[in-house]
């Protein structure tokens, strides 16, 4: 594992407290819905373990119930950067579209976006100097802008990088599009 790098593997679902449907067995479904910027994810939950109790005269008494978790609009792996700033820098790219939206949740935090040439140096109007932080942000479609430009459209065609600079913040995923 490269130092530096947290690997928490957290239950996606995990079991209930005491007394709860689902205290003891978590199943999820195969299929996930997405709808209104959530992933719906049903599953089948227990208070017993699988098949403790033997069918006796064709009947069990193990019984189960259906639940519901949802999890934010491609929230199933983030960036993360705690009270020490983090950095993310995307490879190159051709810039195809001008409106950049980042699912973020900077809630308590703040994220900034630059711009960056191929090589790597700052583009004049999209620098950090000129990127506006976002302060107190959770979206999934969060926009985000500098000081003379409201989007990324006068890059178009170009080979460009983004630099995402993050403090108490989650990086979920970014989107380049119209």
């Amino acid at each position: 594992m490269e130092p530096g790098l947290d690997l928490r593997r957290e239950t996606l679902i995990p079991r209930g407290p005491d007394g709860s449907f689902d205290k003891d067995w978590v199943q999820p479904a195969t299929n996930i819905v997405t709808w209104q910027d959530r992933h719906w994810i049903y599953y089948s939950g227990s208070r017993e373990r699988h098949d403790i109790y033997r069918i006796r005269e064709g009947q069990s008494r193990w019984q189960c119930a259906i639940g519901l978790a949802t999890l934010r609009l491609d929230g199933f792996v983030c960036l993360e950067a705690k009270d020490e700033p983090g950095l993310v820098l995307t490879k190159p790219f051709r810039l195809e579209a001008g409106t950049l939206d980042i699912n973020v949740d900077a809630g308590r935090g703040e994220v900034s976006v630059e711009v960056l040439d191929r090589s790597g140096q700052p583009i004049d109007g999209y620098s950090q100097a000129q990127a506006r932080p976002a302060r107190a942000v959770d979206e999934v479609r969060y926009r985000p802008r500098w000081e003379d430009h409201p989007d990324l459209s006068a890059l178009r065609g170009q080979v460009v990088r983004l630099r995402f600079r993050l403090r108490n913040a989650r990086l979920y995923a970014f989107h380049v599009h119209r």
